[in-house]
C-alpha cells in the first residue's frame, strides 16, 4: 500500500505546476513559470558572512501600494487576499484584503506618537507650544496615531495634533526651560485646548538642575472626536515668571487608551 501511496504522490507532483517557485539563479524571470503565484529569490549563498531571514517585498510611501487609487478594484481579488507589503516611510506592514489595503502591524507600537518640541521664548509667561512632525524613529520619534501627518507645517497648524480617531488619550508634556538665574522662583506648567478651548491647566514646581535649567513633566488624559485637534501652551503661575525659554530638548507624547 505504501508503494502505492508513493507512486501516486509521484504523479500528482509531475502534473501539478507550481504556485510558489523557488530559485537562486542570477536570472530568476527565466526560471519562471506561467502558474507562478510566488517567487522566491534567494541571493544569500555565504550563511557565514550573509544576513538570515525573510524580508518582506516593500514600498516607499502607502502611495505606491497597488491596487489604490484609480486602479482600485471593483471587486475582490481573491488570489490576492493576503499580500503583504512593507512601506518604507511609514514603518507599517500592510495586508491587501483582494479589495483594500489595510495595516497588518507596525514595528514601533500602534497607540503611542511622541514628538520634538522646537524652541520658543516668551516675555508674558505663556507660549504656544511648537510641535515638530520630524520622524525619526531611532530616537523614538514616530506617529503611528497620524496626529501630525500629512498636516502643514507652518502656521498655527504647526501647534496642532489632529485627532483621527475618536477616544481617550493620554498626553505627557515633558519640558526644559532656561533663563536667567534666580528667576523660576514660582511654578511653570502647560494648558492643553481641544479646538481651541482650553480644558486643563496643570502647575508644579520645576526641577531645578542648575539655576538656569529646570524640567517639569506633566500628564493630561482628555477624551478627543475624530476631527478635533488639540494645542498646548507653557504658562507660569499668576505673577510668578514672565520670561523663560522653552528649549528643543523637551517633547510631547501622546498614547491613544481607548
Amino acid at each position: 500500500m505504501k508503494k502505492y501511496i508513493f507512486g501516486l504522490s509521484l504523479f500528482i507532483m509531475n502534473i501539478y505546476s507550481a504556485q510558489v517557485n523557488f530559485t537562486n539563479i542570477p536570472s530568476p524571470d527565466s526560471n519562471a513559470n506561467g502558474n507562478d503565484q510566488v517567487m522566491m529569490y534567494i541571493t544569500n549563498t555565504n550563511e557565514a558572512a550573509g544576513v538570515k531571514g525573510f524580508g518582506l517585498p516593500a514600498v516607499d510611501a502607502e502611495v505606491d501600494l497597488p491596487y489604490t487609487g484609480v486602479n482600485a478594484p471593483g471587486s475582490r481579488i481573491e488570489v490576492l487576499r493576503g499580500l503583504l507589503l512593507f512601506v518604507k516611510s511609514t514603518g507599517e506592514v500592510m495586508v491587501f484584503d483582494g479589495l483594500v489595503w489595510n495595516k497588518a502591524f507596525e514595528i514601533e507600537s500602534d497607540n503611542i506618537s511622541r514628538f520634538q518640541l522646537n524652541a520658543v521664548s516668551t516675555t508674558t509667561g505663556t507660549a504656544l507650544l511648537p510641535i515638530n512632525s520630524l520622524i525619526d524613529k531611532p530616537n523614538f520619534l514616530a506617529d503611528p496615531l497620524k496626529l501630525k501627518t500629512n498636516v502643514p507645517t507652518t502656521g498655527v497648524n504647526l501647534n496642532r495634533l489632529y485627532v483621527r480617531q475618536t477616544g481617550l488619550y493620554r498626553i505627557n508634556v515633558n519640558l526644559n526651560f532656561t533663563g536667567a538665574a534666580g528667576s523660576f522662583s514660582n511654578r511653570l506648567g502647560a494648558s492643553l485646548y481641544v479646538n481651541d478651548v482650553k480644558r486643563f491647566q496643570l502647575l508644579e514646581e520645576t526641577v531645578n538642575f542648575d539655576g538656569t535649567n529646570r524640567k517639569i513633566n506633566l500628564d493630561f488624559s482628555v477624551y478627543a472626536v475624530q476631527g478635533q485637534y488639540i494645542t498646548l501652551e507653557s504658562i507660569s503661575e499668576v505673577s510668578g515668571t514672565t520670561t523663560y525659554n522653552v528649549t528643543n530638548n523637551s517633547y510631547v507624547t501622546v498614547e491613544k487608551v481607548l
